[in-house]
């Protein structure tokens, strides 16, 4: 059977989800314009890391604004921030390679979870999926490139190159370390990125009508993005960081939007006349004056502990709060606001 002629179940829509899908694009050719030239190029990681720090703290609102979704954890969303700062504040003073190690990791897992999780959601609007496959499909995709980087020692170049001290770089320079050990994972992933691919597409056929273009063209958007790595490491990872900032705000703006069926202070803020834009408008420039206070006032040590607590409590979060089994959440994101039966839209 074929899937032509047959609508993509889009997240937004074709406009805004082809953007989405593509919003890496801008990005890595913008650093690959400016590579060779390190101040602009700098200034534009600097830009790009800051949109990265913006979209952290937007979890804070989803959480503590909407009374539905604080009630779903409710001890735990409350004390997990006290937790995660004492955690924090123990590991910088034992080991700063822990740090790096343990941020590096549940960074890549929570970026690449957040790519499988629009998958996942174009997979439900189709009614199809392949949630084990895919999830370990991203991981091969990402490794291989990455490993290649290293092994190749181009690795430790792209980070000078954009100057970046952050915690995932940290982690990423002890793989210049290994490079006899990365070769034999580099051998590993890609056998794995091989079978993988070829059984995600032998499953796509299978659907036929079934399958999702709106996901096919999001994959693949990933993969080439991935890809670019092999040819512009430093663009790769420039549009990489970005690009998953712009999808969570994407995603926050869908889900806000059907906050018109739960009370709390968020729902009844968006449902205002220009309430979205409001929100967004003070939002951006709460951060912003969170971010110069940070980068440009506080001790550097204050400025580590505040990123990384702020990161945690956004990672671990996140892992509550867009778990598509919810009604709720379902709801907000791949289910028409009609479609939701009234009693969970009463809660």
């Amino acid at each position: 059977m074929s899937s032509v002629g047959r609508p993509a179940q889009w997240i937004v829509n074709p406009v805004a989800d082809v953007a989405v899908a593509l919003s890496w694009v801008p990005f890595a050719v913008l650093a690959h314009v400016v590579d060779g030239r390190p101040q602009p190029l700098r200034i534009l990681f600097a830009a790009v890391m800051f949109v990265s720090f913006a979209h952290q703290p937007l979890t804070f609102p989803l959480v503590y604004a909407s009374p539905w979704r604080l009630a779903t954890h409710r001890r735990t969303f409350i004390w997990f921030p006290v937790a995660a700062l004492l955690a924090v504040l123990l590991a910088t003073h034992l080991s700063m390679t822990l740090v790096a190690v343990v941020g590096g990791l549940w960074n890549l897992e929570h970026i690449l979870m957040q790519r499988y999780g629009m998958g996942r959601m174009y997979g439900r609007k189709a009614g199809e999926g392949q949630a084990g496959v895919e999830r370990a499909l991203l991981v091969a995709w990402f490794l291989v490139p990455l490993l290649w980087v290293a092994v190749s020692g181009r690795l430790g170049r792209v980070l000078d190159r954009l100057a970046s001290q952050s915690v995932d770089a940290q982690a990423a320079r002890m793989l210049t370390r290994m490079v006899p050990e990365a070769r034999v994972a580099l051998l590993l992933a890609a056998g794995a990125a091989v079978w993988l691919t070829s059984t995600w597409l032998r499953r796509q056929r299978h659907l036929g009508d079934r399958a999702n273009p709106a996901k096919s063209l999001y994959l693949a958007s990933t993969g080439a993005l991935f890809a670019l790595a092999f040819v512009d490491p430093v663009a790769a990872v420039v549009g990489f960081v970005a690009s998953h900032s712009i999808e969570y705000f994407v995603i926050v703006g869908r889900s806000v939007g059907s906050e018109r069926v739960h009370a709390g202070l968020l729902g009844r803020l968006v449902r205002r006349p220009h309430g979205r834009l409001v929100f967004f408008g003070s939002y951006t420039a709460v951060v912003g004056a969170m971010f110069g206070v940070l980068y440009w006032v506080v001790a550097p040590a204050v400025l580590t502990v505040a990123v990384l607590t702020i990161g945690a409590i956004h990672f671990f979060f996140d892992a509550f709060i867009w778990k598509l089994r919810r009604p709720l959440v379902a709801a907000s994101l791949v289910v028409p606001a009609g479609d939701v039966p009234s009693a969970v839209t009463a809660g």
